[in-house]
């Protein structure tokens, strides 16, 4: 059985990283497609994992990501006509559930991001099984057109996966001049992203590190003019080249992120982390607050001094967010399971009689609206 994979964020190379490696020993082929977007290809080159590059990210602006987006529907189509797969995987992910419902694919996708609600309408409806995290509210999920019969919550978070099978590398301390426990690990916002509704001329982070210990801070900008405004702390160091950030999280004193992802692969790797998001937070960033493993705000003190209590009683931050990260479910093993369920030609059925009944639905809604 052949499970197409597509990949279009770099996080979610580590997050289906696991979930490849799983799926080849028990037996199945795996075809993993992706697009140019943040360096991801050199990402999954990092990895080791085999790939076809299709299209491309429409940059900032909504034409450019129509265009983009409509042109690698176009593309990626006549690739998976040709591939044929039996089921396809993604996350957060627009382009792959519509050409996988198109071509009567059964399909499982995983969402976290509750909140970027135009890309959510174009992925949910046409997903068969929808993994989510159980701290986001079904009714979200439901509003942008998820089937309540597709969905399965689990208890815990995608970057459960992201660490899955995770050895640390020392090397790239090497490469980088850093000692085990010596630095800080900075993320600028997204301000890319079509969720994003923050400042995107300045960031947070320029009023932060100021404030912050004199030792080195390891930023991984996501635009040259990130970069440009960065370059101009001494004490900010920037990586020329893809590097292993999982490592790079795991032995840092702290991470300080405007994003989301890094700051909660910090956390599953033990690392504390503080995010400066300053949009609408996610239901995930919320419960890990509650949870006692993270702290937010958007003051510039407050985080400083955050940050100095965090350096100052770091073991004791790690030991409790450790025994927190321990308890939650890893999606490697959802997935796998859903993916193995498929394996079976009576579920494979089922899935496609619930793809007829979703598709049957649409069709009887579009009728009655004419």
């Amino acid at each position: 059985m052949k499970v197409w994979i597509d990949i279009t964020n770099s996080p979610h190379a580590h997050f289906f990283k696991g979930v490849i490696r799983e799926l080849e020993k028990r037996g199945f082929e795996v075809l993993v497609t992706t697009r140019e977007f943040d360096g991801l290809t050199n990402v999954l080159d990092m990895l080791n994992i085999d790939y076809i590059s299709v299209g491309k990210h429409g940059g900032a602006t909504l034409e450019g990501k129509l265009l983009a987006s409509t042109e690698r529907v176009y593309k990626l189509s006549k690739l998976i006509i040709e591939e044929k797969p039996d089921i396809a995987l993604y996350k957060n992910n627009p382009e792959a559930p519509r050409i996988a419902f198109g071509l009567k694919i059964p399909s499982i996708g995983f969402v976290d991001n509750e909140t970027a609600v135009p890309q959510n309408k174009l992925m949910f409806p046409f997903t068969t099984r929808l993994i989510y995290p159980k701290v986001i509210d079904a009714y979200e999920l439901l509003k942008c057109g998820a089937d309540p019969n597709a969905l399965r919550g689990i208890e815990g978070i995608a970057e459960i996966a992201n660490v899955y099978g995770f050895t640390p590398n020392k090397n790239v301390l090497k490469e980088l001049g850093l000692k085990e426990y010596s630095y800080i690990v900075m993320r600028p916002e997204p301000i890319k992203a079509n969720y994003f509704n923050g400042d995107k001329e300045r960031s947070i982070l320029e009023d932060i590190i100021p404030l912050l210990p004199d030792m080195p801070i390891v930023l991984f900008p996501r635009t040259e003019e990130q970069r440009r405004i960065f370059e101009k702390f001494e004490n900010v160091m920037i990586p020329e080249n893809v590097i292993d950030t999982l490592t790079l999280l795991f032995y840092a004193k702290l991470m300080i992120g405007a994003g989301g992802t890094m700051n909660r692969e910090a956390l599953a790797l033990g690392t504390p982390a503080i995010s400066t998001y300053p949009g609408r937070l996610l239901a995930v960033t919320k419960w890990l607050i509650e949870l006692g493993v993270k702290f937010h705000s958007t003051n510039p003190v407050e985080v400083a001094t955050k940050a100095w209590e965090i350096i100052r009683k770091n073991s004791i931050y790690r030991k409790h967010i450790r025994m927190v990260m321990s308890s939650m479910e890893n999606p490697v093993d959802v997935i796998v399971e859903e993916v193995e369920r498929l394996s079976y030609s009576s579920d494979l059925r089922s899935y496609e009689s619930l793809y007829k009944r979703s598709y049957e639905e649409k069709e009887y809604s579009h009728e009655q609206k004419l």
